[in-house]
């Protein structure tokens, strides 16, 4: 993976250190001082920085792997991926000045609520005379289709239906249905994640419920809870 980004602080150019970017800081790493941009590995930033690399046709994202955050972005160029913008736990882009044509381009990407640039390019062809549509990456739309976890991933997993059943209860609702009923109780196999959900007048009724659920299991699948 090739980057733009300069060295902000060096301690030595003859074997592996450590080497801090403006917002990114990777340790044992090979200095070429030949080098104008300066090479990274991908293991170094997914083991080290606990990073997800996403690698595409014409982009790349280096992404956290807890809270799903966009931390960098790139684009592909001459077969390697240059990245020119990093976001380390907060709001950063990289500027720089703008043509009167990219500033149109952009001017109709907001206005049009952030269709594609390939889309773009097809209503505005003269706009990308002399810009392609893979030179622009947009933030609002890359954490748009991103999704943030709520949790840590767990690592227990049961191997045998219903070991292990998830169950929540809801209510009152402000708004019942037809038949009166403002309450539910949900049942989750955490094996097939196969789920389960009864609407309910009252919450007394909870108990009676998961009674029936749990001898239909056990008559239905032959299991026990």
């Amino acid at each position: 993976m090739y980057c733009k980004c300069k060295w902000s602080r060096v301690s030595s150019y003859r074997s592996w250190n450590c080497v801090n970017f403006t917002s990114l800081s990777l340790s044992h790493t090979l200095i070429v001082p030949s080098l104008l941009n300066k090479l990274i590995y991908v293991s170094k930033v997914t083991e080290e920085l606990n990073y997800v690399v996403l690698i595409y046709s014409n982009v790349c994202f280096l992404q956290d792997f807890l809270s799903k955050e966009i931390i960098g972005c790139g684009t592909k160029r001459e077969g390697l991926y240059y990245l020119n913008d990093f976001n380390n736990g907060k709001a950063h882009h990289v500027h720089h000045q703008l043509s009167s044509k990219e500033q149109e381009i952009w001017l109709w990407h907001r206005r049009l609520e952030h269709p594609s640039f390939g889309y773009l390019r097809h209503l505005f062809p003269n706009l990308f005379l002399q810009s392609k549509d893979i030179e622009f990456n947009c933030k609002t739309c890359t954490l748009a289709k991103s999704h943030k976890t709520s949790y840590y991933a767990s690592l227990n997993k049961n191997n045998i239906p219903f070991a292990l059943i998830h169950s929540d209860v809801w209510g009152p609702s402000p708004q019942t249905t037809a038949t009166s009923h403002c309450w539910f109780v949900i049942f989750i196999d955490d094996f097939t994640r196969m789920t389960w959900l009864y609407l309910m007048k009252t919450k007394k009724e909870v108990f009676p419920i998961f009674q029936a659920f749990h001898t239909m299991i056990q008559n239905q699948f032959l299991a026990k809870i």
